[in-house]
């Protein structure tokens, strides 16, 4: 019985042991099964949208450049127990949703090996610069090198601190490690230089409705800084508070002035977004602030600062009756200091009078009728001139400086006694006291100023217009008499703009002598525009030959006589003639000639070639004329070379600039009058030569 009832037991052991080894199998595997199924939804994007929490992330992943890269690959470190780890991890966070105990921010990492695995971001991307926007950017100094003494990761730049946006990178990130000042409370220089960054625009950038070309501006040396300054807004500060949001141990937030130690935990070692501790940086062109006028107080209740009114007018504010209008370098950011350099020797000494400011020598002391006055209350900057003009603009913009200076200067010169004259006659309680005031402020304000309009033109002349507006209205409610209305005597204004560089154009030829050359008053007062004349696409240039101008000039008319020459052609008649005003008489064979002798008579008015002389001439009197131009081409040119290099007396040097002026309008190269061309060229080189 024995041995058959051990067998059978023998016999269902293994029975039973093949049973659980069967369902054991069919169990690890049903498990396994389970298991990858469990792996496999777990990691999947759809997975961690599980969790409400994490709905923003998912939805910035969907529309990132990382939609098709699924969350585990990097948010995983490469290999099988940096998976385990990460699986651990995120099943800890898992558990920390079910319980309610997880944060309101989920905290995760991605690290460098994650990025530039094998088919993702490998180095090859480290070999060259990449473009980000119009910044070329090379990733080797900023993750193969220690920069500022910090090594960042991938993730110190591209980020999770913008909502909605996956992984990317914020330029307030690069802004905030290029401009935190260091020690000296200043950014470092090999980080803040702007060609480090940006190159200058290759194309035509469209500044207030203009295109503007840096590249003439980047040949002539003129700095980035020069024009747009302010470009940085704030400092970084770290805040102790913001310690206390992450750390609760005192020790921890004691080490917060120890930036080495700081940065390396929290920049190299983990992912701490850069404003979970320093304020933010600003960079760019900032929004522009209008100026406010400094509370007036102590000398300030007396004295207005003509710095405030400085400001004011550069940006087009603070006038009555007139809209506000910026200049356009005040919108482009253009710094006082880019103008008021020292270049041209002078120095502004702002007194604090309600008058004008004082412009005198680098060397002057100041000193005026009460030079304790100045050594006590004066201020001085460098005064801007007209070498500071051309240093930014070129050699196009010499003299432009005055042109303004003498089309606003002339205004206030000419209003500042109406006003006077007015405030003596009106009694007390007058109505004319309104406009009277209204007329004192803009007047005040442009005189104070102190720039004589260089600091917006078309600003100040619109300020002044007003002024005389009200200052005529005053006198009319007084009953006064002011000879010519304040309003009639303000210069042309284009509605092309044209007169906001050149406010000169329409002016009284007495009053600006670059009208002499050509009479704009007489043109513009008849109704005509700058682009009937000047074209508007190419700046400046004609708008067709000057020949062309006789078809209207040539006309006969009710308004002026076609016989009379003179009107257009005095200079050539002063040299035909041999009377130039300002020289020595000389007149020369052809004097006493009619102008239609070799002109021809209007409308069909010619310029002869030397061919033609003969006509009249004996033969080879053609050949004469080419050498009267020949001859005196040289002697100008030689002028031209002395004027530039002579030391002479300034008054020397403008009697030999008005010699050839004259020289070279009258045009006609000899052919009027050669003998005395040629004298006056010979004589201002003489003079020169002492």
């Amino acid at each position: 019985m024995l041995p058959g009832f051990g067998r059978r037991l023998v016999d269902r052991s293994r029975n039973l042991l093949g049973l659980v080894f069967v369902v054991g199998l069919f169990s690890a595997a049903a498990f396994g099964i389970v298991m990858y199924a469990t792996v496999h939804h777990t990691a999947q994007p759809e997975f961690c949208n599980s969790c409400h929490i994490m709905e923003p992330y998912y939805e910035s992943w969907q529309n990132s450049e990382h939609k098709n890269v699924a969350c585990i690959e990097c948010h995983y470190e490469p290999g099988s127990l940096e998976t385990l780890e990460g699986k651990f991890k995120a099943l800890s966070q898992l558990a920390k949703y079910v319980t309610r105990t997880q944060g309101t921010k989920p905290w995760a990492e991605v690290s460098d090996a994650s990025c530039m695995r094998s088919g993702c971001h490998s180095v090859r991307m480290l070999d060259g610069p990449v473009m980000f926007g119009n910044i070329s950017f090379d990733h080797r100094q900023h993750l193969l090198e220690t920069r500022r003494g910090r090594r960042l990761r991938c993730t110190s730049c591209h980020s999770q601190i913008v909502q909605g946006q996956h992984v990317a990178v914020t330029p307030t990130v690069c802004v905030t490690c290029h401009f935190m000042p260091g020690d000296d409370g200043h950014p470092p220089a090999e980080t803040s230089d702007c060609l480090l960054c940006h190159g200058p625009p290759t194309q035509p950038v469209e500044v207030e409705g203009r295109p503007f070309v840096h590249a003439d501006y980047v040949e002539r040396g003129v700095g980035c800084r020069e024009c747009h300054n302010p470009v940085v807004e704030g400092d970084g500060v770290v805040r102790k508070d913001r310690c206390h949001a992450c750390h609760a141990e005192q020790g921890h937030v004691e080490r917060i002035g120890e930036t080495a130690f700081l940065h390396e935990k929290h920049v190299t070692d983990h992912k701490v977004e850069c404003f979970e501790c320093h304020d933010e940086i600003r960079h760019g062109l900032l929004p522009l602030k209008k100026p406010e006028a400094t509370k007036r107080e102590g000398c300030g209740v007396c004295h207005e600062s003509a710095h405030d009114a400085a400001s004011l007018v550069y940006s087009g504010t603070g006038a009555v009756g007139v809209p506000d209008d910026p200049s356009r370098m005040y919108q482009t950011r253009v710094v006082c200091e880019a103008c008021h350099t020292g270049r041209s020797g002078q120095t502004v000494i702002d007194d604090g009078d309600m008058g004008e400011l004082v412009i005198a020598p680098d060397d002057s002391t100041g000193a005026s009728s009460n030079p304790a006055h100045h050594s006590s209350h004066a201020s001085m900057v460098a005064a801007a001139g007209n070498v500071d003009c051309i240093h930014c603009h070129g050699p196009e913009f010499n003299g432009m400086l005055d042109q303004w200076q003498s089309a606003v200067g002339e205004q206030l010169d000419r209003l500042k006694p109406m006003l006077a004259d007015l405030e003596k006659r009106m009694p007390k309680a007058s109505p004319a006291a309104a406009p009277l005031a209204d007329a004192q402020r803009n007047l005040s304000l442009v005189a104070l100023d102190g720039s004589r309009g260089v600091h917006n033109p078309t600003y100040a002349l619109a300020a002044l217009k007003v002024s005389a507006e009200r200052l005529d209205q005053a006198a009319a409610t007084l009953g006064v008499e002011l000879g010519t209305r304040a309003a009639d005597g303000f210069p042309f204004v284009s509605k092309d703009g044209c007169s906001e560089c050149h406010p000169g154009a329409g002016r009284p030829a007495s009053v600006w002598k670059g009208e002499a050359a050509f009479p704009h008053a007489k043109h513009l007062g008849q109704g005509f525009e700058c682009s009937q004349c000047h074209s508007t696409t190419e700046h400046g240039k004609p708008a067709f030959p000057r020949s062309d101008c006789a078809s209207c000039h040539h006309q006969e008319t009710d308004k002026f006589d076609v016989s009379d020459c003179s009107r257009c052609h005095g200079a050539q008649l002063g040299m035909l003639g041999g009377a130039l005003s300002g020289f020595a008489e000389l007149k020369g064979p052809m004097s006493e000639m009619d102008c239609g002798d070799c002109h021809g008579e209007a409308p069909d008015i010619l310029r002869p070639k030397p061919s033609s002389c003969v006509i009249c001439h004996s033969e080879g009197f053609d050949q004469k004329a080419i050498d009267w131009k020949k001859e005196l081409d040289g002697l100008t040119a030689e002028l031209e070379r002395e004027l530039g290099a002579s030391k002479a007396d300034a008054t020397v040097r403008e009697a030999a600039r008005a010699a050839l002026d004259a020289v070279l309008r009258d045009g006609s190269n000899g052919a009027h009058n050669f003998e005395y061309a040629k004298k006056l060229l010979v004589d201002a080189l003489a003079a020169l030569r002492g």
